[in-house]
């Protein structure tokens, strides 16, 4: 037998795929993909780095991008006004909760200012509401827009954030950020933090994506992972360490689900931001948030890989689409985090 890379192809060697090319044109095409058409309905979700796939994909002309629930100009915007969604574990509770299968408690926490916000939810609505019933109310609303974008999509993009989250006190329902964040009630000091192994991250996506496929058996789910470290760790672990074992789980657990599911394809966003072919210039100068530059390039291999394209990839949009919370080019490049408030009380 001869040498058995003899049958490999440029794009399986390191020299012919990344150090003799320049670092725009390293073009990681996944292996697995398919592509989309003019009939498809795409929706997406996950933490704030899909806020950039959201955006570009909203923009792309002949593109439909599912939005059942219109967010405002100060939110993301993702196919349903849920926010960001961090963890594996709470896009599986969201689902069960869309469909029925589950009954989340009415958490409502009282502000500081006297309006109310949903736990599940908190910063959806900067305003807030004046009453427990509202916040019961306009769950009740955006539950049916949920149901709506999981039944009705035909691509589904999740980009996967984190594995450390916080749970209720009883540890049975997951929240999206520690509750201390937006309210001072002493309920909210009774949250459980939790930080999700392998197992448990891989069993919530077979779980999530079993779901989506009995409501809607051919839509399609592309995964990515969020090259945005994490914020802060709430472990004793150095928040680098933190950060490269987060992401190393996530990126494991979706190489896995590729090979295991049908419908689940991955896209590798993380590794183009964060491997070091780009010598740090995807990241601005806080080395987290990731800049016009770097989105551009996941997105134009996003492109090729599931629109056919060669070409230069659509540009972010400059002017709000239709029903779009885009406002301008600067709110297009502000990518909000909620993990973000984590420091602001202890000066970091």
């Amino acid at each position: 037998m001869g040498n058995p890379y003899a049958t490999k192809g440029p794009s399986q060697f390191w020299r012919t795929a990344v150090a003799d090319l320049a670092p725009e044109d390293v073009s990681p095409i996944p292996h697995k993909k398919f592509l989309i058409g003019e009939d498809d309905r795409i929706a997406t979700a996950g933490s704030c780095f899909a806020q950039h796939v959201s955006r570009y994909i909203e923009g792309m002309p002949g593109v439909r991008f599912l939005q059942t629930e219109a967010s405002p100009a100060d939110q993301p915007v993702f196919s349903a006004r849920y926010g960001n969604i961090y963890t594996v574990a709470q896009l599986r509770q969201l689902l069960l909760e869309a469909t029925g299968q589950t009954s989340l408690p009415p958490l409502v926490l009282p502000r500081p200012d006297g309006r109310f916000v949903d736990a599940f939810r908190p910063t959806t609505y900067t305003e807030g509401f004046t009453s427990p019933e509202d916040v019961a109310i306009a769950r009740r609303a955006h539950l049916d827009a949920v149901r709506q974008v999981f039944t009705d999509c035909t691509v589904f993009v999740f980009t996967l954030g984190l594995i450390e989250g916080w749970t209720t006190a009883d540890g049975k329902f997951v929240l999206p950020i520690h509750p201390g964040v937006t309210t001072d009630d002493p309920q909210a000091s009774a949250a459980r933090f939790h930080r999700y192994s392998y197992e448990e991250v891989k069993a919530d996506l077979e779980a999530f994506l079993a779901g989506l496929r009995t409501i809607n058996p051919s839509a399609r789910v592309i995964l990515t992972v969020s090259p945005v470290p994490l914020t802060a760790t709430y472990t004793d672990e150095h928040v680098l360490s933190a950060t490269v074992y987060s992401k190393s789980v996530l990126r494991t657990v979706c190489g896995s689900i590729e090979t295991s599911v049908e419908n689940a394809y991955y896209f590798p966003s993380y590794e183009i931001i964060s491997s070091h072919f780009n010598n740090g210039k995807y990241y601005d100068s806080n080395k987290r948030t990731v800049p016009e530059i770097g989105v551009s390039h996941v997105m134009r291999v996003f492109e090729a890989a599931y629109f056919g394209q060669t070409s230069e990839p659509v540009a972010p949009p400059t002017k709000p689409a239709a029903g779009s919370g885009l406002l301008d080019q600067s709110y297009a490049g502000r990518i909000i985090c909620d993990e973000e408030k984590y420091g602001t009380n202890i000066g970091f």
